[in-house]
């Protein structure tokens, strides 16, 4: 299918995928259901999920990338955002998540989810689906690709706009790590799974405490 490899039809399918993630409608598992088209078009176009990283990665790479990734993101949260807080006077709204401090159930609940559409289904989309067509349009060069890290980033950071402009930034920037990672690990999406769902669970684990730590 040479004409799914056309960037006119690369640009119609990104736009339609995250057209349908921002429209403000409510729509059930919707990242999953994104991730699970975008992974049936990979398959369609390429006749493989290699492209976006699903392909076969040796297991010690894959962890020290993953601990790495989540390492590099915790850290540099637990310091860039009191900064960025600090600069706009106002701190990421995290109330969309609910009561979580001293609610097991809640955050045992939320994890279950973040673990499944965020961890798997963002990862999927923002990096393995969305950096895979941006290469295939911009091109491969160092230039090109911090040019698909920086739309990318944009996009994943708008999506958790209900976090406001600080949550905005900061899973901006985190969206930016994860991106570079993507790039510098050999395209390996597993990592990137692995890193998110440690994040995550660091992250609710915190909320958990009553710290917001990122």
């Amino acid at each position: 299918m040479a004409y799914l490899q056309k960037t006119p039809v690369r640009l119609a399918i990104i736009a339609l995928i995250f057209g349908t993630l921002f429209i403000p409608v409510t729509i059930p598992y919707r990242v999953i259901m994104l991730a699970g088209a975008a992974l049936i078009w990979t398959v369609l176009e390429a006749r493989s999920l290699q492209p976006v990283g699903l392909g076969r990665h040796p297991l010690r790479s894959t962890m020290v990338w993953a601990i790495s990734i989540a390492v590099g993101v915790i850290s540099s949260s637990i310091v860039v955002a009191p900064i960025i807080n600090w600069l706009l006077g106002v701190h990421a709204d995290l109330s969309g998540y609910g009561a979580l401090k001293g609610n097991a159930q809640l955050a045992l609940q939320l994890l279950g989810f973040a673990l499944v559409s965020a961890a798997v289904g963002e990862e999927i989309l923002f990096r393995g689906f969305l950096l895979r067509q941006l290469t295939e349009i911009f091109g491969s060069s160092n230039q090109a690709q911090w040019c698909s890290i920086l739309v990318s980033s944009t996009l994943f950071g708008l999506a958790h706009s209900m976090q406001g402009l600080a949550g905005i930034i900061t899973t901006g920037l985190v969206g930016a790590i994860f991106s570079w990672a993507w790039f510098r690990s050999g395209r390996n999406l597993w990592a990137l799974i692995v890193a998110h769902a440690l994040v995550d669970s660091f992250g609710i684990g915190m909320l958990y405490l009553g710290w917001s730590a990122i």
